[in-house]
């Protein structure tokens, strides 16, 4: 059951996100386009390259500020799990993806020639 809040255009369905705020009729959360601005998009680009208007954008950024911390708390819970899941799986490509990560970071002796 899909739940309207405060903010026009966001909503709460517990079968969509896991039940955090996201824009109306899109599988796109408040939690995303936070992250998109702090990494440098417009709203404009946002609404652009995924098909929302400038509105929703700034509806989604308006309820992100006036729910800051709780937001902040979530995207942090989400990285600490996906980071103890990533560190946990020994599956071989992950295995894989960590030795080569691993050469590729690793001090290398300059080469004389």
């Amino acid at each position: 059951m899909t739940t309207s809040t405060d903010m026009k255009y966001i909503v709460v369905d517990p079968d969509i996100l896991g039940g955090r705020p996201s824009i109306a009729g899109h599988r796109i959360g408040v939690m995303h386009v936070a992250t998109w601005t702090q990494q440098g998009m417009t709203p404009r680009q946002i609404a652009e390259d995924y098909g929302l208007t400038l509105a929703e954008v700034h509806a989604a950024l308006a309820y992100y500020y006036d729910h800051q911390r709780e937001i902040d708390r979530q995207a942090a819970e989400d990285d600490a799990r996906l980071a103890a899941y990533a560190a946990s799986d020994q599956s071989p490509l992950a295995q894989r993806i960590h030795r080569e990560l691993e050469s590729r970071l690793s001090p290398r002796s300059p080469t004389v020639g």
